[in-house]
């Protein structure tokens, strides 16, 4: 791919205009859980620095390797909230693609959390309407 250690999203897109391609269909994914007002972004970042978190979690990649490897955000922004995930792996669009399978994890779960919110205070509701008196 690229000459630069640490190459910005910009050169990457430069020099393989089919990143560019697949980040827009992975990107369309996530229509259903945003807003037309929802920041999409997505960055390369220095995969070095990532080092001393994967040691603390066992993951013992050496330098070299890593240094290798693309380490890919991709972050939702509206109004004051911000949801991000990273994916690291030495193929860009494998890293893109795990970013984009942790977020759409997330979603979900946030999404499952306020439906079955949402079911109970109906089933509460529709109990509360539902009193028989003997």
């Amino acid at each position: 791919m690229s000459n630069f250690a640490n190459p910005t999203l910009a050169a990457v897109l430069d020099e393989n205009p089919e990143i560019r391609s697949f980040i827009y269909q992975q990107i369309v994914d996530f229509e259903r859980y945003v807003t037309p007002q929802t920041m999409i972004s997505v960055a390369v970042k220095d995969p070095l620095k990532l080092r001393s978190k994967l040691e603390a979690e066992g993951q013992n990649i050496s330098k070299k390797k890593l240094a290798k490897m693309y380490r890919i955000s991709i972050t939702l922004k509206e109004d004051d909230t911000q949801l991000q995930e990273e994916g690291l792996h030495e193929d860009i669009f494998e890293a893109v693609k795990l970013a984009k399978q942790k977020l759409i994890r997330k979603l979900e779960a946030i999404q499952d959390q306020i439906i079955s919110h949402q079911e109970r205070v109906e089933q509460i509701n529709q109990a509360l309407s539902n009193t028989n008196i003997h």
